[in-house]
């Protein structure tokens, strides 16, 4: 049963990667390690909060005065043609520094990804009034050493007076690889073989 899941989820990650400018890849099978003993709609629910706190605070950064602004031309210069792309969370205590907060959202236990090479990188921060813009910019610098040396990195930062302390990051990065990545994108895709006059579980987009 597992691996007709994992074929489908191959087949219809490569047709997405056809029809999308960025796909990110979440493995809910990252819940078995991170979660084992939730229930199960529990467990889903905690994946559920990390796309929904990204995304909330990627607009809120837009919308938002902000330390450092994003608009919605740079989210869209980033995902544009970014193929496979990747969430990156991590919240820590601004005192340890933004090399061990930076590391927080480079290694978070339900994201599986080499970042290694990426073509961009959005990232935003959320720190309280203790934040200063340089500790913003390393936390940048961290995150990106070892990004592709021409990426496309845009930075943006926002002060929270509830974050007094703290320190959390969101990021996007693009052009990634991934273990359900089958193929280059400009090497051809894959498409779900067809049975019965049927698509095997998967609705193209487009």
């Amino acid at each position: 049963v597992e691996r007709g899941r994992l074929l489908r989820a191959e087949q219809g990650l490569e047709a997405l990667r056809k029809e999308c400018d960025s796909v990110v890849i979440l493995d809910n099978n990252k819940l078995l390690e991170f979660v084992p003993h939730l229930p199960i709609d529990k467990a889903f629910s905690v994946m559920d909060q990390l796309i929904a706190e990204t995304v909330k605070g990627i607009a809120e950064t837009i919308v938002e005065p902000s330390l450092i602004n994003l608009d919605y031309a740079d989210v869209k210069t980033i995902v544009s043609g970014g193929d496979v792309a990747a969430m990156l969370w991590g919240e820590g205590a601004t005192r340890d520094g933004p090399e061990a907060v930076a590391h927080e959202a480079m290694h978070h236990p339900l994201l599986e990804v080499d970042y290694r090479g990426a073509k961009g990188c959005l990232i935003h921060i959320t720190g309280g009034p203790d934040m200063s813009l340089e500790f913003a910019e390393k936390v940048a610098e961290y995150m990106t050493q070892e990004l592709d040396p021409y990426a496309n990195v845009i930075l943006g930062a926002r002060v929270n007076k509830d974050y007094n302390g703290r320190c959390r990051i969101m990021a996007i990065m693009t052009g990634v690889s991934s273990p359900y990545i089958l193929s280059p994108k400009e090497e051809g895709v894959v498409l779900p073989k067809w049975e019965n006059g049927q698509k095997m579980g998967i609705d193209l987009i487009g």
